[in-house]
């Protein structure tokens, strides 16, 4: 999971590896974070746009782990979204977009969802991937990290000492500061008319399935084989850990914590059939009446959230490509051959030089067509 404390203040770019920030690492500005994470220049793509995903996320819920695992794959590569971490929001950042454009790319973000986020996922042709986590196994593991790893986060602010804070107090300082932002995270992006939801159980249990879903959600073609090599790879660096690994840890948190997390959820009684708040509030019934939760939560909760059909998204992802490197050279060569073909054009064959305007316009028509095979979209203007 991403690194979301940092005790050497709150400019650090996050270590990427998943560990905390020293000192020495803080002084490296994040520009030179994002140019050395772009290593080779990728081979031109004729027709098929990049994909590109944001892994919008819950703080720990196994995010670094998901990016990395993309990133391990043929040709992708993690890309920084936003121009610096620590207590600053982790807002899309335009100029940062158009940069990480023409590579396949996949970049984490504690982001909230907004009309300004959507715009720059549909415009860029990002596929937005929200992945969230079980609220009250949230608060243990928040808990954790504040205590191992550090206290600055941009989701609640917490001093030093709060680590030295009993389990108790500390569990509930979490639900009260830290626990709005989680929910608002998840009301916000569960009104998204185009993003995949993932739950950080599924992605434990299954990582090959989830990643596989993904990406064809995202419309990149990588086969079930190298996503298994990948995941291999994360787990055996052993840089991404998943923390714990298990769900259900939040079970023994005390019932004050529960009423804490319910007062949140009251205030949004439209959201009371959704299955990720009614799961939470069945945890949270079962920890007041001491009973006995399961460990593992019930899989697939989460509503499919993928209005678009996958034939409207790949078109709107490589429609421009098609038409202009591919459809509009191939009219030009076929228009080329007819002319050559037609006997009675500008200057009859028959007459003498008739087939100079033949060669000229040939030759015309593959210069252009040959241009166009090397179309490149033009990125929206930077919004100001």
């Amino acid at each position: 999971m991403t690194s979301l404390f940092h005790s050497n203040g709150d400019s650090a770019p996050p270590d990427r590896r998943g560990g905390v920030v020293s000192a020495r690492e803080a002084q490296v500005s994040p520009a030179a974070v994002r140019a050395h994470s772009i290593p080779r220049k990728p081979a031109r793509r004729l027709l098929r746009a990049p994909s590109h995903i944001l892994v919008a996320c819950m703080p720990k819920s196994g995010s670094t782990f998901l990016s990395d695992v993309i990133a391990e794959l043929p040709g992708f590569r993690r890309m920084e979204l936003a121009p610096a971490y620590g207590r600053r929001q982790q807002e899309l950042d335009e100029a940062c977009l158009r940069g990480a454009d023409p590579f396949n790319f996949v970049a984490q973000n504690h982001v909230q969802y907004s009309d300004f986020t959507a715009e720059m996922c549909r415009d860029y042709g990002v596929a937005p991937i929200v992945l969230v986590r079980d609220l009250l196994d949230v608060i243990v593991s928040l808990r954790d990290h504040l205590r191992n790893e550090g206290h600055v986060s941009p989701i609640f602010f917490a001093e030093p000492h709060h680590a030295a804070l009993s389990d108790a107090e500390l569990e509930l300082m979490i639900a009260r500061l830290a626990l709005p932002w989680y929910v608002s995270f998840y009301m916000g992006w569960r009104r998204a008319p185009d993003a995949l939801m993932v739950r950080y159980e599924e992605l434990v249990e299954a990582p090959i399935q989830v990643v596989g879903r993904i990406l064809a959600f995202a419309g990149a073609g990588v086969s079930a084989r190298e996503i298994e090599t990948a995941v291999q790879r994360v787990r055996g660096a052993g840089a991404s850990r998943l923390n714990v690994g298990v769900a259900g840890r939040g079970a023994a948190l005390r019932p004050e914590i529960a009423r804490a997390v319910l007062e949140l959820l009251a205030f949004y009684p439209e959201a009371g059939p959704d299955p990720f708040i009614e799961s939470t509030r069945q945890r949270c019934a079962d920890l007041l009446a001491g009973r006995p939760s399961p460990t593992q939560p019930v899989r697939n909760v989460l509503p499919p959230a993928r209005p678009l059909h996958p034939l409207v998204r790949w078109w709107r992802k490589s429609g421009e490509r098609i038409v202009m490197r591919g459809m509009i050279p191939l009219a030009l060569a076929g228009l080329g051959l007819a002319y050559w073909i037609w006997p009675n054009d500008l200057v009859p064959d028959a007459a003498r030089y008739g087939y100079a305007d033949d060669v000229a316009f040939l030759l015309l028509t593959g210069v252009i067509a040959g241009r166009m095979t090397k179309y490149k979209p033009r990125a929206p203007r930077i919004r100001r």
